[in-house]
């Protein structure tokens, strides 16, 4: 004798095949029948949907992460600066290493490095004219690996001599204005404290397209800048922190941080320096929110509209099976389970579609951008599982949400309308 419960899977697995086999009845038809055109209309417009939210999630985070990427290898996340009165921001306030030891001692586990730096402003003189620039001293004891990303030829100052080098790495934005190549000669000039001449030799050009950088950072070894302003090696202008590649500058680790420095210091995050890239990636965030809501709205109006031509044909079929003991949710799950069936195979193209156009772009990089406008020379592309698996599940979720609702409401209207018919 049988189990209950293997009657009941026995029961399950009947009424399944059952509507399985009436739902594959129903879309037996032949091509020329009006549903089975709005059928291939639905699957190909919501395959361009799913490649379009697809393309513009992966685009947008590929410019969050492209730009988030070059402020941070220049800037770090945070920076401290010893507080005063008159903040200047090219040549802060000096302070001392001893004033950062309860940080480095005790540094949370998000920080992945903190690097000294010391920056000053010097007038550049070549055969073209004088320019002002703001000089930037990279700490010889710390590899400097992410400014090498952005160099376009040449090298970073050596930091392996025992002294320090006169070299320096300007930008190309600098190089063109000033007509200088690799392996010049330039003249710096300095002032405060003290009126200094030196002549540097450029051993590197680097190109990030942001403006804010091009247009006057320039690097040397953190040595010769102490050197001109006569400080010993235990004086610097502050600290940049860069975290780990996971982490994000959340106000929790802000907070840390503020618990470990002297009183007399200042965190300043890079989001509030270089505000202005930070609020264009707000922009671009929000337009790409709307762009996806209003394809969802789409794709669900067209398969709403699926749903209404099924229901138109099979009006009577419909009520048919009602009257013949059928229960609600069995028409509910025939009419879902054809239009979820459209849904998925609409979404595959569209996943072939989107992730197929993000792989060519991503890596032969077609589709170029003007550099003034949006600080890269090409579409960046963020490929991710993460980035591909979400909109699905959002696209899915939302279509298969408005299609459940959608068939119970036409699907009583279309039953009442069927029996007084019939």
């Amino acid at each position: 004798m049988r189990r209950p419960i293997d009657l009941i899977y026995m029961l399950l697995l009947q009424t399944i095949g059952w509507m399985v086999g009436i739902a594959n009845r129903v879309r037996q038809r032949s091509p020329a029948v009006f549903s089975a055109s709005i059928d291939t209309i639905v699957t190909c417009s919501i395959a361009i949907g799913t490649a379009a939210i697809l393309i513009a999630s992966m685009v947008m985070l590929g410019f969050q992460k492209e730009i988030t990427k070059k402020i941070a290898a220049f800037a770090g996340a945070f920076e401290i600066t010893k507080y005063s009165g008159i903040q200047h921001p090219y040549e802060p306030t000096p302070l001392q290493v001893s004033q950062v030891s309860r940080l480095m001692a005790d540094l949370p586990s998000a920080i992945e490095k903190v690097t000294p730096f010391v920056q000053k402003l010097m007038l550049i003189h070549t055969r073209v004219g004088v320019e002002g620039i703001c000089c930037k001293g990279i700490d010889p004891t710390v590899v400097h690996t992410p400014l090498e990303d952005y160099l376009i030829v040449g090298r970073l100052p050596d930091l392996t001599k025992e002294t320090y080098q006169n070299e320096l790495s300007i930008s190309h934005h600098l190089a063109q204005k000033l007509s200088i190549k690799l392996g010049d000669p330039v003249v710096i000039h300095t002032v405060h404290p003290t009126i200094r001449y030196r002549k540097l030799k450029i051993v590197g050009i680097y190109r990030t397209y942001f403006s804010a950088i091009d247009e006057h950072l320039a690097f040397c070894d953190m040595r010769l800048i102490q050197r001109l302003n006569n400080w010993s090696s235990e004086t610097v202008h502050g600290y940049t922190l860069f975290l780990e590649a996971n982490a994000a500058p959340t106000k929790p680790l802000r907070d840390t941080i503020l618990r470990l420095m002297d009183d007399d210091l200042r965190l300043t995050s890079t989001r509030y320096k270089y505000a202005s890239f930070y609020d264009w990636l707000t922009i671009i965030q929000k337009n790409t929110t709307i762009f996806i809501i209003f394809i969802l709205l789409v794709a669900g109006s067209t398969m709403v509209a699926t749903v209404m031509v099924q229901l138109m044909e099979r009006s009577y079929m419909v009520g048919v099976l009602k009257v013949l003991g059928a229960y609600a949710w069995q028409i509910d799950a025939i009419l879902l389970y054809n239009s979820f069936r459209t849904l998925c195979l609409g979404m595959l193209g569209g996943n072939v579609l989107g992730v197929g156009f993000c792989f060519l772009q991503d890596r032969y990089k077609y589709i170029t951008l003007e550099p003034a406008l949006y600080y890269m020379r090409y579409v960046p592309i963020y490929s991710h599982w993460k980035v591909i698996v979400w909109p699905n599940l959002l696209i899915l979720a939302t279509l298969s949400v408005v299609l459940y609702f959608a068939i119970r409401l036409l699907r009583q209207k279309k039953l009442t309308e069927a029996l007084q018919e019939g």
